[in-house]
């Protein structure tokens, strides 16, 4: 009886805040993609992310890693800067995310069957990953004025540069691995990439107001394949 009493409460510790999740991301993309109304969605914006860094801090198969938790954090941090609704902040947010971009790179670069069989090599390709990425903010500040728009393409520029490597890392990654870690990573980054698109789309290209719809149905999941991913990467390094 007590067993069993400790299992649901492990199953609802899951189910809850996984539901929880869906339904407060899926509110906010309505909010702010469909009705725009930016008020309601920066009530439900920031309960996202620590629904997820709950869900991975109290399963049983995460690690805890630093480097995970950081990436949480920094994804956090963006996602909740542009609330502020301050011009320089965007750039600033943009930077950030693009850090959580240039972690999972790693991660999608150490998953590759080269670096699994060279692990000794991590460290380096980390710290090369490391330098693009200061270089490029130096770069950035010496260069520019932060709140010109010059800058703002620039941080664009890098971003979507970086994300579409990591985009096709990690369906060259899926389709030669057909792992489940890989599956997820590529998922996350697919929904990303549409939701790009998408939103591109409608708002540069006065596209049908159907693809405000298509946000709300392939950004919902993004986060929760992130999760699993991570979760993925964590029971793969507890088994070694």
């Amino acid at each position: 009886m007590k067993n069993n009493i400790q299992s649901l409460l492990k199953r609802d510790l899951e189910v809850i805040p996984l539901m929880a999740y869906f339904i407060f991301y899926f509110l906010y993309l309505v909010f702010d993609r469909i009705l725009e109304q930016e008020d309601y969605a920066i009530l439900v914006k920031p309960i996202i992310i620590p629904i997820i860094a709950f869900l991975y801090l109290t399963n049983k198969k995460s690690k805890r890693t630093v480097l995970n938790i950081a990436l949480l954090v920094l994804i956090f941090v963006s996602d909740n800067s542009t609330l502020l609704e301050i011009r320089s902040f965007y750039v600033y947010a943009t930077i950030i995310y693009m850090l959580s971009v240039y972690i999972l790179f790693y991660y999608a670069l150490l998953d590759m069957k080269y670096f699994q069989r060279k692990r000794q090599f991590s460290n380096k390709v980390g710290f090369v990953l490391a330098s693009i990425f200061i270089i490029s903010l130096l770069y950035l500040f010496f260069n520019y004025n932060i709140v010109d728009k010059a800058a703002e393409k620039f941080v664009a520029f890098e971003y979507m540069i970086i994300f579409m490597l990591l985009f096709l890392l990690s369906m060259f990654n899926f389709i030669q691995l057909k792992s489940k870690k890989t599956k997820y990573l590529f998922l996350m980054i697919l929904c990303l990439f549409l939701s790009h698109l998408c939103f591109s789309m409608h708002k540069y290209y006065n596209g049908h107001v159907i693809f405000k719809y298509l946000i709300c149905l392939v950004e919902t999941p993004v986060y929760y394949f992130l999760l699993k991913y991570l979760l993925r990467k964590d029971k793969e390094i507890i088994e070694q």
